[in-house]
């Protein structure tokens, strides 16, 4: 059905409904992801600055390399089974924040007005980063096996099967790294098609263009930091990121799928 907007101009109920259905759909997303990266920073960092458990150190002793090993490997597993809820929750909200990061982004094409490039890579970048970075976390999830139940003391003759056991969860985070730290560069080349499709755009603020280039270089940093394992660096550009750049940018996008045209 058509209805006449003004002179000459004809706007079809149907196209209305389905903006005003994607603005709602990219509103209630882009909030998701912002809480998303905001609780998964959290407990990150819980986990970083031993505020639930403190992390057990190696200790050197006259026992023996191996039995020093399988010992500190026992106090590992024993703090990671004590913050296991907080590993499942932040890996599993982590890549809940970047599905829905990725609905973000297709709400805002619909919003944009063109055909620009940065309009459709947008979303390719999005998507391809975001389900690389989700993965990333899901993978650090099977380190949950070795977790989610106490080990208890070690048994007689047992030191070369704890160790074992403990590279073998080394090995899968290593695994997760550089993944994670190319998800989060990918990502950024998405948020920064976003600035620019928004500071190119008719009726959106600058502002939010602005927001998302800052949001975009210091995701690479972060990336950065990832693959040079700089712990410190980590933490504080995590910190930025996932806990103020990134949820500001998202409820920003949010706010104005909201005003804008089609909105509910």
């Amino acid at each position: 059905m058509d209805t006449m907007a003004g002179p000459g101009t004809v706007v079809r109920v149907a196209d209305v409904e389905d903006e005003r259905a994607w603005a709602r759909i990219g509103r209630i997303a882009a909030y998701i992801a912002a809480i998303g990266f905001l609780a998964t920073t959290v407990l990150y960092l819980l986990d970083v600055y031993d505020v639930l458990d403190p992390t057990p150190a190696f200790v050197q002793t006259s026992a023996g390399e191996l039995q020093d090993e399988a010992h500190f490997w026992a106090a590992i597993f024993a703090h990671q089974h004590a913050i296991v809820w907080d590993v499942i929750a932040r890996d599993t909200l982590g890549p809940i924040a970047f599905v829905a990061l990725i609905i973000v982004g297709i709400a805002l094409r619909r919003r944009i007005d063109g055909d620009r490039p940065e309009r459709q890579l947008m979303v390719t970048f999005l998507t391809v980063g975001g389900v690389v970075a989700a993965i990333s976390s899901l993978a650090y999830l099977a380190n949950v096996e070795f977790w989610r139940l106490p080990w208890g003391a070690i048994p007689k003759d047992g030191e070369t099967s704890i160790v074992a056991v403990g590279r073998a969860t080394t090995a899968i985070d290593n695994l997760t790294i550089w993944p994670e730290a190319f998800g989060y560069v990918v990502v950024a080349l998405g948020i920064v098609c976003i600035g620019s499709a928004v500071r190119r755009g008719t009726g959106m603020p600058r502002r939010l263009g602005t927001l998302a280039y800052v949001t975009a270089g210091t995701l690479v940093a972060l990336a950065v930091a990832t693959a040079m394992d700089a712990d410190n660096a980590r933490s504080l550009l995590a910190l930025a990121v996932g806990a103020v750049l990134a949820p500001t940018l998202c409820v920003s996008i949010g706010r104005m799928l909201g005003r804008g045209p089609g909105a509910a």
